[in-house]
């Protein structure tokens, strides 16, 4: 099945490829396209989302649920999130977060392998650990502010009310949950649904999404990340107030 899945996954992805119109969702697939054959799709049985690992050497294994009834569109863009987390670790080689992070060392791989086999996180908090706190604290910020410019203009985007909701649960359960992980993968999931369910490319929400789709491309591009200045006084209280209410914590 596991074959199957795969030829008809990769199939699917090159037919968007060609049918969208939408030149940000091309520059996108042109780059995923790219690391296609890197993957192995999987679909699995029940709910969920999906879930990347990496299996060295450049390859990796995607899974997903996938039930009979679900759309074309949701299909397309669980498998564009996906392919998005295989993007991020082929440009910074860190174990799928959405910056360079200072690698292990032998012994601290050996450490971490041992002590929770086979859970990768635990290898992206230990990397995490060694990269500076400023530099983590100052990526949040930009998470929790974009975040928030999403979600204010969500309203006026021209999407129905029940993407909407799916929209608004994706952006703060998931980049609540893991922004270091989640950002780049989650961007590329609405902007999918965007295209395929008739966003409104004049509106406010449209536009922001796709400067920070473009500006973690570029990102992507350059191997590294350029962060705005930390915010100071009132402006970081409101973060950090923000950053509480929505469940996004920095890690220390």
């Amino acid at each position: 099945m596991t074959n199957d899945s795969t030829a008809q996954d990769r199939q699917l992805l090159h037919d968007y490829s060609r049918e969208t119109r939408d030149p940000y969702v091309q520059r996108l697939l042109a780059e995923l396209l790219g690391h296609v054959n890197r993957a192995g799709f999987a679909r699995t049985a029940g709910t969920g989302g999906g879930n990347t690992r990496d299996l060295g050497q450049g390859r990796y294994a995607i899974s997903y649920a996938h039930t009979p009834d679900m759309t074309r569109t949701d299909h397309l863009a669980v498998m564009v999130h996906e392919l998005t987390h295989v993007a991020v670790d082929q440009a910074y080689d860190s174990r799928m977060l959405n910056f360079p992070v200072p690698p292990l060392s032998a012994a601290e791989e050996t450490r971490v392998r041992n002590e929770t086999p086979g859970r990768e996180e635990d290898f992206q908090n230990a990397g995490l650990r060694r990269t500076d706190a400023r530099r983590r604290d100052a990526f949040v910020d930009l998470v929790v502010g974009n975040v928030q410019r999403l979600l204010d203009e969500l309203r006026g985007s021209g999407l129905p009310p029940e993407r909407q909701r799916a929209v608004r649960s994706k952006l703060t359960d998931h980049m609540r949950a893991r922004p270091y992980h989640e950002y780049d993968g989650v961007l590329s999931h609405v902007l999918t649904w965007a295209d395929l369910d008739g966003v409104d490319r004049s509106s406010a929400f449209y536009r922001s999404l796709t400067a920070m789709v473009a500006q973690a491309a570029d990102w992507r591009a350059a191997g590294d990340i350029t962060l705005p200045r930390r915010r100071r006084g009132l402006f970081r209280r409101m973060g950090r107030a923000l950053a509480r209410a929505l469940g996004m914590s920095r890690r220390r």
